[in-house]
Order: structure tokens, then C-alpha cells, then sequence
């Protein structure tokens, strides 16, 4: 067995979100970010339901073009604490705009309105409430539009400084050299959860990537033309269905974390399993091998150099 620890960043990016209410009840968010298949959508639909008490599914999520507000490139670290900060200002802004819209028709001030399961109600007392698209009616024939913005660095919303711990059980065959991962184990602090589901399979996919490269990618130099001698999939390995085992995933969670802000998780969990699955061989051997990846050539030169030394 190995283990890893590792330290990350992850402060949000600066990001801009326009966020409207139309008069059907129907809701959209519009910002420049991108989607690489890391779940933005799905956050950003997550924090603008949360806040207009509205289901997942009643928020149209448009992104990924230049014509909606600038928010920053996508980046592992980056893109959720940025979307995630403008997408709840914006939220805000544009339910206080509905607020005052609804107010006279239940008979209170906007600042005693909440918006809960689909309805707009005055704090308190339920009985006093209109449907979401009965609310939404109230605008006329107007949508209400608010902007949010993330400004980065000193963003309140977002916060940096993550750390996990990766342990990886490794079986080492001394005599093909072929290392097999049979588990890993990893725990991550990462902040405010806003879809644990989906920071569950960031950790999971950035663990499959550190087996991979801890054991089969191998980038072969020509050092006299500097070119890459196995630049395609027939060559260049990586890791395949069978070659992963069972990964366990614990994320911190707790109010001192909900109360640290978002912070990026997408490159941190992908540090360690190299470093575990080493650690974790260098105990089954006897012997470091010092360079990744492991290749059962390099294991078995290390056996080699270890049985010639003693």
C-alpha cells in the first residue's frame, strides 16, 4: 500500500452571468463559459434553482458563446467558483426585481418575500402566496434581467486551498513486472459542495487519469529531431476498463467548509495517484523505481538493480 497527500489552489475566475425572469415562469442564464464535460450546466442550473426556489429543469442554461457575458476559459480549477459566484448574484438581483413586482398583490414588503418550492410567499406565513407563474404573470408583458459578477481573486464567493489524501493498494507481479491497481481510496476537503454527485465524478475520472499516466503513458522522444515517435492511440497507452479498480470517494463536508465558498476541485484529486501507486509499489518491491510511468521495464530494472546491489 501507498499513500499520497496533496495541496491545490482553486479560486474562481472573474465571470459575469445575466439571468432573466420571463412572464410565462420560464427562466434563463447566459454567461461565455464553456462546458468540457465537467458538469458546468449542471451547477449553474443548481445554484440559480436553489435560489428562486425553483426545480433544476426550470432553468435554461445558455453558454459556450461569445454573445452572452464574458466569464473566463474553462479550467479545471477555475470555472465552477467563478460561474457559480455570478450565476447567485445574478439569482439574487433578479428575484428582488420580481419581488417588488409581486409585493402589492400580496399586500407586504419585498424585503419580507421568499421564494420556496415554486411559490413566492411572504416570510412566515405560506398562506399568503402566489405559484412561481403566477408571480412571474405579475411582470406583464417585461421579463425583469439582472447581472452578476465573480471578480476573482478577491471574490467572497469563491475561496482557494484544497487538500486530499489518496491510498492505493497495489499488487506487483516480480516477474512480468506488470503492477495492478487493485484499490484506491481517496478523501478530499474541497469547501461548499454544490453537487455532490458531480464532485464525486471529478475525483473518480481525475484518478483514472493518475493510473493511467502513473502506469501507461509513455511519450517516446527522437533526442536528435525532438519529435514524438508514438504520437496515436496504437502506441501511446492508456489505461482501459479493466485496468481500474474499485475507488472509494469521502469528500469533508461540514458548516466550516460550506462557510470557506466554492472552491475549484477539477486538478486536485489527479495529483496523488501517482504518487500513492509509487509509494505503494516501492513498499511491494522493495526499491523505488524513480521515474513514471511504471512500466514493467523499469520495474523489473529496478528488481534487477536491487538483487545486484545486495
Amino acid at each position: 500500500m501507498g499513500l499520497s497527500i496533496h495541496t491545490w489552489g482553486g479560486r474562481g475566475h472573474q465571470s459575469e452571468n445575466r439571468t432573466t425572469i420571463y412572464p410565462d415562469g420560464s427562466v434563463s442564464c447566459e454567461l461565455g463559459s464553456q462546458d468540457l464535460g465537467t458538469g458546468t450546466r449542471t451547477v449553474i442550473a443548481i445554484v440559480a434553482a436553489e435560489t428562486l426556489g425553483l426545480p433544476v429543469e426550470g432553468i435554461t442554461v445558455k453558454i459556450g458563446d461569445s454573445k452572452y457575458p464574458k466569464s473566463g476559459g474553462s479550467g479545471g480549477s477555475t470555472t465552477v467558483g467563478g460561474v457559480s459566484a455570478s450565476t447567485r448574484r445574478a439569482s439574487v438581483d433578479a428575484l428582488s426585481l420580481l419581488f417588488q413586482k409581486v409585493a402589492p398583490a400580496l399586500g407586504a414588503d419585498p424585503a419580507n418575500l421568499e421564494a420556496v418550492g415554486g411559490r413566492i410567499q411572504v416570510k412566515g406565513d405560506p398562506g399568503k402566496s402566489l405559484t412561481w407563474k403566477q408571480a412571474c404573470a405579475k411582470l406583464g408583458v417585461t421579463p425583469v434581467v439582472a447581472t452578476g459578477k465573480c471578480i476573482g481573486g478577491r471574490d467572497e464567493l469563491t475561496n482557494q486551498g484544497v487538500g486530499g489524501v489518496q491510498m492505493a493498494e497495489v499488487t506487483v507481479d516480480v516477474e512480468t513486472g506488470v503492477v495492478k491497481v487493485d484499490k484506491i481510496v481517496a478523501v478530499q476537503d474541497m469547501g461548499l459542495v454544490i453537487d455532490m454527485t458531480t464532485a464525486e465524478s471529478q475525483i473518480t475520472g481525475a484518478i483514472t487519469m493518475g493510473i493511467s499516466y502513473a502506469l501507461f503513458e509513455l511519450k517516446i522522444m527522437d533526442e536528435h529531431l525532438g519529435r514524438m515517435m508514438n504520437p496515436n492511440m496504437e502506441f501511446y497507452k492508456l489505461a482501459g476498463i479493466g485496468d481500474i479498480p474499485p475507488i472509494d470517494v469521502y469528500i469533508v463536508t461540514g458548516s466550516k467548509q460550506d462557510d470557506r465558498g466554492v472552491i475549484g476541485l477539477g486538478e486536485p484529486p489527479v495529483i496523488s495517484p501517482g504518487a500513492a501507486i509509487a509509494n505503494a509499489v516501492t513498499n511491494a518491491i522493495g526499491v523505488r523505481v524513480p521515474s513514471l510511468p511504471l512500466t514493467p521495464d523499469r520495474i523489473l530494472a529496478a528488481l534487477e538493480k536491487k538483487g545486484g546491489l545486495s
